[in-house]
């Protein structure tokens, strides 16, 4: 199996790098300069030949380029089918899992990354204080207590087993920690769960070498 994964520390890529741990398969990890226009760089002529918009994480196999971070956990789901990482097609945990993944990525994320956006990413004069100050944090708490809901008490984010959907549910809080959003505890004690497994031990020792 020739997989490559891009990626850069514990951004967004980290959730392929996880999850590849999970899956438990061969694959390479390279590490990119997130601004950088430099061979090696996100920002780079080579690598935005394969993600156009220079941002990781990127997945290569053999002739298939995935650049999103969603995609890329499903897709490797399906590399280690044995594993039960996705449930199965037409299933109603299935269902919850897609209901979960979605969820997340465009409602949970969606104020974090509008954060990140103000603070570093974009250009200077294109960036909002207050967006930071109070509408993401805002956002953050109405998505939040959506989630609540969602998952109510369950060990996992949608059933009585680890899936790639705790994967993106466990980053999301961790990034939303990291940028000093305020978390409900019960969260923060399910994300260092998730974050406790080996799987996740190895992707984090990885991005540190």
């Amino acid at each position: 199996m020739s997989i490559t994964i891009y990626g850069m520390g514990p951004s967004r890529s980290f959730r392929a790098l996880w999850a590849a741990q999970e899956a438990e398969i061969d694959f390479e990890y390279i590490s990119v300069d997130f601004g950088s226009k430099a061979e090696g760089g996100a920002q780079s002529d080579t690598y935005k030949k394969l993600n156009p918009q220079g941002k990781v994480p990127t997945l290569i196999h053999n002739d298939l380029v995935i650049t999103e971070s969603g995609a890329i956990l499903n897709y490797l789901a399906h590399q280690a089918a044995d594993k039960s990482l996705m449930p199965a097609d037409g299933s109603a945990d299935r269902v919850r899992y897609d209901q979960m993944c979605f969820f997340v990525l465009t409602e949970l994320e969606q104020p974090l990354w509008t954060t990140g956006k103000h603070r570093f990413a974009i250009p200077e004069q294109y960036r909002i204080p207050e967006i930071i100050e109070k509408t993401a944090p805002f956002e953050f708490a109405k998505a939040q207590d959506a989630l609540l809901h969602l998952k109510a008490d369950r060990e996992f984010a949608i059933g009585d087993s680890f899936t790639m959907a705790d994967i993106l549910l466990a980053q999301t809080l961790a990034w939303a920690q990291n940028f000093k959003f305020q978390v409900n505890s019960d969260l923060l004690a399910y994300k260092d769960r998730m974050f406790a497994r080996e799987a996740c031990l190895r992707a984090k020792a990885q991005i540190k070498n």
